[in-house]
């Protein structure tokens, strides 16, 4: 596990941002994505940060989750999955990985549903940039976040 994925990390929002992007490598950012995925991907991965996920397919079902029910966004982000950039994702993944994460969502989303119905508040999806600079465990105490893991 990660620092950023610890509950009680005292690393500022943008270090756990450095780190997870450290631990990615092969993610595609920047130039490479369109305005609007660049925007949502930089949301998303915020997300994976705050809520202590890593890219494996459970903790992408825990962050699709908790962006709908434990951020501002709600439904909305939805949108950001049926960009070309989210679909060119998809099409990489295994049949055999999916149907496993599949069988396993019948305790990751109802959990991850509970945890995030009782969230002092939700994270702001797209305005975190004041919190940049702020520590992890005081992100997740201020809104109730428990990390996925």
């Amino acid at each position: 596990m990660h620092e950023f994925q610890h509950q009680d990390s005292p690393q500022t929002l943008a270090e756990g941002f450095d780190e997870y992007a450290a631990a990615n490598p092969g993610l595609v950012r920047g130039a490479g994505l369109s305005p609007q995925a660049q925007r949502f991907f930089s949301c998303h991965d915020a997300v994976h940060v705050v809520f202590g996920c890593g890219v494996a397919l459970d903790d992408e079902a825990v962050v699709k989750i908790a962006s709908i029910f434990g951020t501002t966004a709600g439904l909305a982000v939805l949108r950001g999955y049926r960009l070309h950039e989210s679909l060119d994702i998809y099409r990489q993944l295994r049949v055999a990985a999916v149907m496993r994460s599949i069988a396993r969502s019948v305790f990751i989303v109802p959990r991850t549903i509970a945890r995030c119905l009782a969230q002092r508040a939700r994270w702001p999806w797209d305005g975190f940039d004041d919190h940049r600079h702020i520590a992890l465990r005081s992100i997740r105490q201020e809104f109730g976040i428990r990390v996925a893991h």
